[in-house]
């Protein structure tokens, strides 16, 4: 006699437009993405609702809002749609190449000036192996580790303590305040907390997982910050600091262009300097010969080997080219 597995009460389409509903609010604006006509979302809801005996989205003044019910659902669907669209990308991807095609996440900074240059390292060092960028990571680099949205993420600070886990280090970089040429506080050779006075000091989330904050990492300031500015990413942090709104800090690698142009100097929040390490962390669960596993290798071991060190994202380069300290 065969046996099945079980079959969930909901079919794909009923997900998607609870991920568009939990997204929009609206039923028309859910039916134009889903590209199907309004009626036809409504009844997609009422069949899912029919199924479940529960009910998933309710109306609140002018929007339509999940219940949690829906919202549990919403979660779950859209962490399953997600994996599938990454196994189709995976399964095309090697098809087409024949290439393994292996995700990438890196904390924070949603800046990849070194990547062209580990991907033709990459493509001599092992070159059946295929790089995907994951903007989760950059909030969520252990979490999405974790939960197998990306397969290598690059974090810094402590070495991630889950048992789950493997990292191997990358190498150090400096914490350094940012700010503009002709800012008054270029002049200082230390620039902190007790000589900024009423500077405004840009803050950015470093990600959403606890223990990234910048208390947590560097300890609490000797003196408080006067004038605390959050702001939504280090991006937006640099175009304001270039204009000489504030000061920020950085860890120095992630400034490097904008060094390297001028635009921005780079000073030492402490006497002898304060630095960071950099990790590669990927699954203990990925075997050693895994696409993860090579792809932290390669990382790895560029990383220890180029001479570009400030530019590449690779800490241990000295060699000649290196970018001398500020």
């Amino acid at each position: 006699m065969l046996s099945y597995p079980m079959i969930p009460r909901l079919a794909l389409h009923h997900l998607t437009l609870l991920s568009a509903l939990g997204e929009t609010g609206s039923m028309t604006a859910s039916a134009t993405r889903l590209g199907v006509t309004q009626s036809a979302a409504s009844h997609r809801l009422r069949e899912a609702e029919r199924r479940l005996g529960v009910v998933l989205a309710r109306r609140a003044e002018h929007r339509i809002e999940l219940t949690p019910e829906g919202e549990r659902l919403r979660h779950l669907g859209e962490t399953f749609l997600g994996e599938l669209f990454r196994l189709e990308q995976d399964l095309e991807a090697s098809a087409r190449d024949a290439k393994t095609l292996v995700r990438l996440g890196q904390a924070t900074y949603s800046r990849y000036h070194w990547f062209p240059a580990f991907l033709k390292y990459l493509d001599q060092a092992d070159p059946k192996l295929s790089v995907d960028l994951s903007s989760r990571a950059t909030a969520h680099p252990l979490a999405s580790l974790i939960e197998g949205s990306v397969d290598v993420s690059l974090v810094f600070g402590r070495e991630p303590a889950l048992a789950s886990l493997r990292a191997v280090k990358l190498g150090t970089d400096p914490i350094v305040a940012v700010l503009a040429r002709n800012h008054p506080l270029a002049a200082e050779p230390v620039v902190n907390s007790e000589n900024m006075g009423d500077e405004r000091f840009f803050v950015y989330p470093l990600t959403a997982e606890p223990g990234f904050d910048w208390t947590t990492l560097l300890g609490t300031p000797t003196q408080p910050f006067r004038r605390l500015t959050p702001m939504p990413t280090p991006e937006a942090v640099i175009d304001l600091v270039r204009a000489k709104f504030g000061v920020a800090i950085f860890s120095k690698w992630a400034i490097e262009p904008e060094l390297a142009d001028g635009t921005l100097v780079s000073r030492p929040i402490a006497e002898g300097g304060i630095s960071l390490d950099w990790w590669c962390v990927r699954r203990a669960s990925d075997p050693p010969d895994s696409p993860a596993a090579r792809l932290s290798s390669a990382l790895t071991a560029w990383s220890h080997q180029t001479d570009r060190a400030l530019s590449t994202l690779a800490f241990g380069g000295t060699g000649p080219g290196a970018d001398p300290e500020e």
